[in-house]
């Protein structure tokens, strides 16, 4: 699998809009690239956005992300916000794909399950 592209909004401490384009310049050129930055830079997540999309998983919970598992620690969904997705795009098996795991508050506060999907791009369908 090759990582192409990850996109995501209001995941731990980083809010609003963000985004990785692994298949440009700088990251396309390089053979091998680090994360690197000081504490509290982002660095784990983005390995939970990678998580999160591919499995609905993040490996320091120990158990799959659910609503209760969110509101207990207090964290994935970035604070005084209400609604976080984490979403990314890779090539397995010379096709394209992209993973979206996403999660939102109603109107009255209270988080509704998450939703994930598969997209197979080369096709244009969900899977």
């Amino acid at each position: 699998m090759k990582l192409l592209r990850i996109k995501f909004q209001n995941i731990n401490s980083l809010r609003g809009d963000h985004e990785i384009d692994f298949s440009k310049s700088p990251l396309v050129d390089a053979g091998i690239f680090a994360i690197v930055g000081p504490t509290g830079a982002g660095k784990s997540t983005i390995l939970d956005v990678i998580t999160l999309a591919l499995f609905s998983r993040i490996p320091r919970f120990g158990s799959k992300i659910t609503k209760n598992e969110i509101e207990g620690h207090g964290s994935v969904i970035t604070r005084n916000t209400n609604e976080a997705y984490a979403s990314i795009e890779y090539n397995a098996k010379g096709r394209n794909y992209k993973s979206t795991w996403s999660v939102a508050r109603s109107r009255t506060g209270s988080l509704k399950e998450y939703h994930m999907e598969i997209q197979d791009l080369d096709l244009g369908q969900i899977l």
